[in-house]
C-alpha cells in the first residue's frame, strides 16, 4: 500500500506540471512549479538543524553527520524500484561528476533497501556518485520524516537549507537544484 502511495505521489508531482500547463522552460513557471512541490515535501523545516545520523556505506565506511557537518550536504532518499528514482539517476550522476572536485560538497544516499538489494541494483546498472548506505524506511520515517521517494536535502553547518520531494529527472529541474548547491556554497 505505501509503494502505490509513493507511486501515486510521484504521478501527482508530475501531472501537476502538465495539467497546469507549466513551461518548464520558462524561469517564472519553473520557480512556480518547484514552490508547488516544495510545500508538499515532508522533511524537517527549512531552517531546522538537520537530524544526527550514523550510517555505514557498503565498504563498511562509517557516514557521521558530526564528520561532514563542515561540508555542505546533499541527501537523496530512495529505494530501488522507484520510478523516480530510476529516472534521475543519470542527472545525479552528472551533477556528482560536475562537481566532484569540489572539497566542500559531499552527496549522501540513504537506500530504503536490503544492501543485497542494493548491490545488486548497482552491479546491474551502476551507482550515480553518491556513496550510499540501507537504511530502514522506518529509520527514514521516524528521524527525517519522509514517506516519499526520491526526497533530497541540502543541509549547511548542520541547517536545513533546502528539501524537494522530486525527481530530478529533467534538465530544468537538476539545473535548479544545482544552482541552490552552488549558491549555497558561496
Amino acid at each position: 500500500m505505501k509503494i502505490s502511495l509513493l507511486f501515486f505521489f510521484w504521478i501527482i508531482s508530475f501531472s501537476i506540471s502538465y495539467s497546469q500547463g507549466y513551461n518548464l522552460a520558462n524561469p517564472s513557471e519553473l520557480k512556480e512549479y518547484i514552490e508547488v512541490v516544495k510545500k508538499s515535501t515532508e522533511g524537517p523545516e527549512i531552517g531546522s538543524r538537520f537530524p544526527d545520523f550514523t550510517a555505514f556505506e557498503f565498504d563498511g565506511k562509517k557516514l557521521s553527520y558530526e564528520d561532514l557537518q563542515e561540508k555542505l550536504i546533499v541527501v537523496n532518499i530512495w529505494y530501488v524500484g522507484c520510478t523516480g528514482c530510476k529516472q534521475e539517476e543519470p542527472f545525479l550522476k552528472m551533477l556528482t561528476d560536475e562537481l566532484s572536485t569540489n572539497e566542500n560538497v559531499i552527496f549522501l544516499s540513504f537506500a530504503m533497501s536490503s544492501p543485497k538489494k542494493i548491490e545488486r541494483y548497482f552491479s546491474k546498472r551502476g551507482d550515480f556518485g553518491y556513496p550510499t548506505a540501507s537504511v530502514e524506511r522506518s529509520w527514514v520515517k521516524e528521524k527525517l520524516n519522509i514517506t516519499l521517494s526520491p526526497t533530497h536535502f541540502i543541509i549547511k553547518n548542520g541547517v536545513l537549507e533546502e528539501k524537494i520531494s522530486l525527481p530530478l529527472a529533467q534538465p530544468e529541474t537538476l539545473n535548479w537544484f544545482k544552482s541552490r548547491i552552488l549558491s549555497l556554497l558561496n
